[in-house]
Order: structure tokens, then sequence, then C-alpha cells
């Protein structure tokens, strides 16, 4: 082979590996690798794309056409055609020197639909165009037309012959590969939902109404010369939610955190990077990013973001189940998720027993809390809306309405009027997902029986004690009269004579 033909083949190999998608490359000879010399062109050719998800380690090396072990998630679904550019002979040295002159721009004027193959891939991540069969010789465009789940770019266009030089350059050099692989990668989001628990006996834990939501977006390693152009994150409250832009004192408010990729959170400031916004009408509060604030998120990649939404709970599903869905878009990208989280109630009962008889008792009041020692002091009791005391009807009846699953004790602090605090006066319970039923399965219901107060010591009544009141009447005046008649006496004997008594 002549010196100018192959400094013809090396730059069309160098403009090719330049335009291709990059990968990690490992020094492995493909199967379909001929020895140096002319394209056969009685050798079957073909293309495969392998596609994952573009990563701090999978993206620093052009790919050579080799098929080679790659890091990186494999992506499904993207879709990508294969145009044969019209015009260019890979058998004659004019091709190659038409191939070294064109870029992925120029060339998409010289195709036709005619010459074009569509591949999509599976869950492995590969597509093999035209299903493994032999394509014609020539340079082909492959453009992704449809992106796969979560990616937020398109790879961007690349041109690549069939076969494909190794180059003077390669491992082997000077070679050609007729099986190709290209191994193109998107940027891709990561979203998730999930309820925050709040911390043990906490100020947060006492407002069970309260529920605090994390949606959490990765910030996309982006390819060479992509920019990061839209960052929102949009959390969808149901009816069953009220949002909360702060909650009681001593619980932390709605907020955005932005964090590198070693987890360490970074400055970013409401009204400046990002803004924090609630429409009434749609239930939306988005956060969205700033040009400033996509400036800086670019040089975090593999970092994330994270909404905090705090919401309070207003109504029990009948399921007992609150779905909350929220929804990021990154560039170009739009990706959905749902989280959800178990809500319940409790409803306490007061009642006497006469034969058998339940009577309902109005007027007993009641408090929750969340370990026995605050219940055996009275104190940090739990509160639903700000509300810490319930008060039974006339039915006997109170309803604590919305509570977050899990272990309380309740505690009757003032029992009904003419009742004694019944015995012991707190009971541990625990609340489940759903209202509350007295019906089997009995769940998210206490009760607690009450009896009088003493009874006082009042006089007897009836014939008998009419008898008694008699008796004891006459026994008291003739007590009386001895009473006198003694004293009298006395009196006349110690009187001096001639005195009156």
């Amino acid at each position: 082979m002549s010196n100018p033909i192959l400094r013809r083949l090396s730059a069309a190999a160098a403009v090719l590996a330049l335009t291709a998608a990059a990968a990690l490359v490992a020094v492995a000879p493909a199967t379909a690798v001929t020895q140096p010399g002319n394209i056969d062109p009685t050798i079957s050719r073909t293309l495969t794309i392998h596609k994952s998800a573009l990563g701090p380690d999978n993206g620093q090396q052009i790919g050579t056409g080799q098929e080679v072990a790659v890091s990186g998630t494999p992506l499904s679904g993207a879709t990508f055609t294969a145009a044969l550019v019209q015009g260019v002979d890979l058998t004659t040295s004019e091709g190659w020197t038409a191939v070294s002159a064109l870029t992925p721009g120029t060339a998409a004027s010289r195709v036709t639909v005619a010459d074009t193959y569509t591949a999509t891939t599976g869950v492995n991540g590969v597509a093999v165009f035209n299903d493994g069969d032999t394509l014609p010789l020539g340079l082909y465009l492959v453009t992704e037309t449809a992106l796969p789940a979560g990616a937020t770019n398109p790879a961007a266009p690349f041109l690549v012959t069939l076969p494909f030089p190794t180059g003077p350059g390669g491992a082997p050099a000077n070679q050609w590969i007729y099986d190709v692989h290209a191994y193109p990668k998107n940027a891709v989001t990561d979203l998730t939902k999930s309820r925050v628990p709040a911390p043990a006996n906490s100020i947060e834990a006492q407002n069970p109404d309260l529920i605090r939501w994390a949606i959490n977006s990765a910030v996309p390693t982006l390819a060479g010369g992509d920019t990061l152009d839209i960052f929102t994150l949009t959390d969808t409250l149901p009816a069953e939610l009220d949002y909360l832009a702060t909650g009681p004192t001593g619980v932390a408010p709605t907020s955005v955190r932005v964090e590198n990729a070693a987890g360490v959170t970074q400055n970013f400031l409401a009204g400046t990077d990002y803004t924090l916004v609630y429409d009434e009408v749609t239930r939306n509060l988005t956060a969205t990013f700033t040009p400033a604030g996509l400036t800086s998120l670019m040089a975090l990649p593999g970092g994330d973001v994270t909404l905090t939404v705090l919401s309070r709970a207003v109504t029990i599903p009948a399921s007992g189940i609150i779905t909350n869905t929220a929804t990021s878009v990154v560039n170009g990208a739009t990706e959905t998720v749902t989280g959800s989280t178990p809500i319940g109630q409790l409803t306490v009962f007061a009642f006497q027993s006469e034969n058998g008889v339940r009577v309902p008792l109005t007027g007993a009041e009641y408090q929750v809390f969340l370990n026995q020692n605050d219940a055996n002091l009275g104190q940090n009791a739990i509160l639903i809306d700000g509300i810490q005391k319930w008060t039974t009807g006339a039915n006997g009846i109170v309803e604590i309405p919305i509570i977050t699953p899990g272990n309380y004790y309740v505690r009757e602090i003032t029992p009904p009027a003419g009742f004694q605090l019944p015995t012991p006066s707190q009971v541990h319970t625990q609340v489940v997902a759903g209202p509350s039923s007295t019906t089997a399965p009995v769940q998210n219901y206490v009760e607690f029986e009450h009896d009088q107060v003493p009874a006082f010591a009042l006089p007897l009544t009836g014939s008998d004690g009419a008898l008694w009141f008699t008796v004891g009447g006459v026994g008291l005046i003739a007590i009386a009269l001895g009473t006198g008649i003694v004293g009298s006496r006395r009196r006349a004997t110690l009187a001096p004579a001639g005195a009156v008594i």
C-alpha cells in the first residue's frame, strides 16, 4: 500500500474516531478483522450499538470499532438510524478522500430514506442493525432518534465506515474491521421519591400528621460540548395533603439541598441559584434552577439535588395509603416517579357498664404520647394540626384524626363528670394504616371503662330508720333533762341561805 493511501486512510480513521461516541477501550482484536490488504466486499458487514449511561469512568477514550468490555448501566429503548451516505465508494481512493472531508452535519444532506436502517436497544443495551444481516459497504451516518427513559441528551451523531480501519496506530494496526461496534452514551437522570421518617421523639415526630418527602435527582454527567439548559423538580401534592412552606417551631421547612459526588453539601441559594414556587391551583411545588444555578450544577457531575417537601395529611384514603407524584425535567428528559406512605387515625371510646350494657360517657379528655415515660409524666403530648387534647362527645367517642402509623400511649387526663379516672389511665396501642374499625379486625381503637366516684355516707332512710331516729331523739331529751336536774341540785346545795336559785 502506498504512503499517500496510508495517509488518507489514517486521516479518515482519525475523522471517524473523533466523531464517534466515547467508549472505554480494551486492546483486544475483534474476530472479524482481516489481514492487511484491500477491502474484501465478499465479507459480511455488521454494525452493533452498545448503549449505556454516561458516567465518570466510561467516557474518556475514543472508540476503535472493536468489541470491548465497557462499564456503565445498559439503557434499553434507545432507537438509532444508520443512513448510508450517498456518493461515497470505499473501494476507491476518491471515496476515502470524500470520507475525510465529511462531518455528521455535512453528511446529513447526503442520505436517503431508502438506504436507512433502524435498530432499538434491548434490555442489555445492545442493538444490531439489519437484524445482523450484512449491510452495504459504505459510509454511514448514525443518529439517535429516540432516547431511552431518563436520558437527558441524545448521543452526538457520528460517522462510521463498514468496514472500519484500525489505522497505523491500531491494535492490531492497518486492518479492516467488518463487525463494527460503537458505544454511544447518554447523560441520564435518576429520580427517586420517598417519605423521610421523623427522628424518634423529635418535635416533628410529636406532630404525626406531618409528612416529609424527599425528591432526589442525580446531576447528570454530560458529554463534552453538552450544556445543562433545564433542571426542575416538581412535587404534585394529592388532595390528602396540604403543602407547608414551614412547620411548627423546631421543624425544618421545605428546602432544596445540592451535594457533590462525595456527598458534601454545596452553597446554593434560594432566589439566586433556584426558585421554589407553589401553585395552589395545580398543587405543584416546583424547584427551578436559574442560569447561574445550572452553571454551578454542571460542575457537579455525579452529585445530587434533593427537594425536601413538608406537608400535612388532612384526610385518610380508604386504603390508608397516600400516593404522591414527582417529576423531573433535565434538558430533554422528563421522568416521573411516585412515592407512598401509610396514614392512620385513632378512636377512643369512654363508657360505663350497667348490667352488661355499655353506656357512653361524654367529657372524657385524652392526650397521646410517643413513649411511656412521657405518658407517665404527662409531657410532650402529640399535636394534630395544633390540637393536643381530645374530648369525647355524647356518643362517648372522640377521633384523633390523622396519625402516622406507629406505637403510641393514650392517656385519660380528665374523667367524665362524676366518674373516676380509669385504672390504668393510659393504654399502649399501635396505629396502622387506614381508618378505625371496631369490628374484626379491630384496629386504631382503644376504650376506657369507668366507675363512678365513691358514694357519700348519707343518713339511712325508711321505717326502721324513722324508729331509730325517734329512739335516739327521746334518749337525747332524757339526757338533757337529767343533766338539768343534777345541775339544779348542785346549785341548791352550794347556794348561801336565803339566795334565790
